[in-house]
Parts: C-alpha cells; structure tokens; sequence
C-alpha cells in the first residue's frame, strides 16, 4: 500500500515528535516519507521473528505492539511496549544480523515500512538523523540496563514498581508523596513485563494495593512513590 496524501500528512505529524526529527526541518519528514509504503496489520499479528533476516524498518502511525522473547518452556518475555511515533527493526538494518527479537501488533497496526536498502539510502544522504540514531539506540540500551537490573535485584512488588514507573505516562505531588499515573495494564502483561507468572502478579498487586502503594482504577494504576 503506497503512502496516500491523507496517509502521509497522518505520518508526519505523528514523526514530528519522534526524537529522530524532533525541531528539524520538515523536508526530513518529507523525504523519509517518500521512500517508504503504508501496511496495516490486524492485531496478534507477528510482525517480526526471532532469527530472521532484517530487510526492513517499521515506523507506528497508529496502534501498539510489543517486543517479546520465549523462555525455554515457551513463557512469553515482553522487552518492551511500542506505541504510535516509534520505530522497530532498525538494530537488523544497522548490524546486518538477524533480529533479535519477535514483534506482535497488540491492536491493529499501521506503519510505514522502509526497506533496508531505502533506510540506509535516506541515513547516508541525512546524517542529522543518522547521529540522532546513534543517540536513539543508547538511550534504548540504557532502558534495556535499567530493566534487566530491576528484574535480577529486586522482589516480584519492586519489580512490579520498577516496571510500572517505567510505563509511566505522568507524575504529579501530592503532598511529600509523588503519585506515578500509569495506563492500566492487565496482569498477564504486566507478568510478561517481569517475567512471572500471572498468579504471584495478582498477589503482589493486592499486597501492595493494602499496603497503600497502589491505587488500581478502571483505566490506570496510581503508584504511590513516598520519601
């Protein structure tokens, strides 16, 4: 599916506030959208798999999905959580290795798909963005460091914390307490996140909700961050 004009003007306004083009010009958008094609992808749709060639890279218009690894028994390791302005498969397209992980459309799923040869097109003629990338890739590394240190040092309710401060869309004062908003996820996921089961989740969460340090609504969860 080629970029149409209501497609494209949908694109740039959402990589607008992509830090790869973050207060540049706009004919970085421009030419980035011309190279590439708009697919769709109903959800539970695996995007990307584990060992396979990298031949493209994607950018979310709209949706979510998720990175996930298998454990040896098939448990389902969520890495992390994309949403609508970030982009997926470009570690394949700068190493040249397989990836290195699976990509599922959580909901329906629309992108704009580079391929490899139009991607390192575009970096080589743009090298504001190409260094941008480089800063882009630490800043995942450094996320990945946090996590893998919250899941080996931590209990299951300070790896629940620890995941859920890092899913945080915004935090306010609240007297000497901070309160942490986050999108309420289900406890399935929030089991994929840190690696449980979603059985020690649940008591987890109630432990910690009689405790006072969560507050679970309907839509989003409430965590208490105290001095």
């Amino acid at each position: 599916m080629t970029m149409d004009s209501e497609i494209a003007g949908k694109a740039a306004a959402i990589l607008a506030d992509n830090p790869l083009f973050t207060k540049l010009e706009a004919f970085y958008i421009v030419d980035l959208i011309a190279k590439g094609e708009a697919r769709v992808f109903p959800a539970s749709t695996q995007i990307l798999s584990e060992g396979d060639v990298g031949d493209a890279v994607y950018f979310i218009i709209s949706g979510r999905a998720k990175v996930t690894l298998y454990g040896e028994e098939g448990r389902e390791i969520v890495v992390s959580t994309l949403k609508e302005g970030d982009l997926f498969g470009e570690m394949s397209i700068m190493d040249d290795k397989p990836r290195s992980a699976n990509v599922e459309a959580q909901s329906a799923l629309e992108c704009m798909v580079l391929t490899k040869s139009a991607f390192l097109e575009y970096l080589s003629k743009h090298h504001k963005v190409y260094m941008r990338l480089f800063a882009y890739l630490t800043g995942r590394l450094r996320e990945a460091t946090r996590k893998i240190g919250g899941l080996a040092l931590l209990d299951v309710c300070g790896r629940i914390a620890h995941t859920l401060i890092g899913m945080s869309l915004k935090a306010g004062a609240g007297g000497k307490e901070k309160v942490v908003a986050i999108e309420r996820p289900t406890h399935e996921e929030l089991a994929a996140l840190i690696g449980s089961s979603r059985e020690v989740v649940s008591r987890a969460l109630k432990k910690m909700t009689q405790e006072g340090y969560l507050k679970i609504e309907k839509k989003r969860i409430l965590l208490v961050m105290r001095p």
